[in-house]
């Protein structure tokens, strides 16, 4: 069933897009290993949302099912986005992230049990189209690598597996604090053998560690807007309001990382930003 679509929940994931868009910039300046970084990132972070769930008195989760398959998920996407963003250009990993509302529209049906929409999914076309323009002009950028693109396409299918499952879990009446919680703490358990055997798990330095906090507290709690907004605004909306990502990531890359930028992207912010419209037209109520 869908959620009932809601402006305060499409501003909440509209808030998250921004929120999540500095991730990929502040990654790619933190010098520890993906795997490694990946560790610290969902350590902490449950750390912290453990402190204000304990602090609200939040009740936590009794069916786990989703859950459980929403922080495996989790873990293996910070362990894969992050590689990807280390490995190839910011604006590559973001428009392979363009493919998830196509993905939403198939996958939604058996998870969440939304209807195939074709409205959204013909937006969703129209958005892919607006940012593989942006890609289009960042081709020849010297830091993209294959291997880094495969990361970025193996990354977008598990994280709209999270996305999904953790909708799921909000549909069976999971609060927001302790389902992002929970999923954190399920994702430690995933990343930490992969952090392991990858590197040394060290302290990372002061430099890293400012940036790690800056993460954590900034673009990682953008989970808890999108959880927060899961029963309010159904996923194949979210999802196509999420395209917003791979646009704002690629203007901060350029001021951030020199990544290219100009005209081309200009023309392709305005062709996703016509699509988001489009598809927030057809469902706000």
């Amino acid at each position: 069933m869908s959620a009932q679509p809601s402006a305060k929940g499409i501003g909440a994931i509209a808030s998250a897009a921004v929120i999540f868009s500095w991730g990929f910039s502040i990654v790619k300046a933190i010098t520890m290993d993906g795997p490694v970084l990946a560790m610290w990132r969902v350590s902490l972070g449950a750390a912290v949302l453990t402190v204000l769930a304990v602090l609200f008195r939040s009740r936590w989760p009794r069916e786990l099912r989703f859950v459980i398959l929403a922080g495996a998920a989790m873990g293996l996407h910070q362990v894969l986005y992050i590689m990807a963003t280390q490995s190839t250009s910011i604006a590559i990993v973001t428009l392979v992230g363009a493919m998830m509302p196509l993905l939403v529209a198939v996958m939604a049906q058996f998870m969440v049990g939304e209807r195939f929409d074709w409205m959204v999914a013909l937006w969703a076309v129209v958005a892919l189209a607006g940012i593989g323009i942006v890609v289009g002009a960042n081709l020849d950028d010297p830091s993209r690598s294959l291997t880094g693109d495969l990361l970025a396409v193996a990354n977008i299918v598990v994280f709209t597996t999270y996305f999904l499952a953790a909708k799921r879990s909000r549909m069976g009446g999971v609060g927001t604090l302790p389902l992002t919680a929970s999923v954190m703490w399920i994702s430690v358990l995933f990343v930490a053998p992969i952090a392991l055997f990858a590197g040394e798990f060290a302290a990372p330095g002061a430099r890293d560690f400012g940036l790690l906090a800056l993460l954590v507290l900034g673009p990682g709690n953008g989970h808890l807007l999108v959880n927060w907004a899961h029963d309010r605004v159904p996923a194949s909306v979210s999802s196509l309001i999420l395209l917003m990502v791979p646009l704002l990531a690629s203007l901060w890359a350029h001021l951030v990382h020199d990544e290219p930028f100009g005209p081309m992207h200009l023309l392709g912010i305005a062709v996703v930003a016509t699509a988001i419209e489009g598809g927030d037209r057809k469902s706000v109520v």
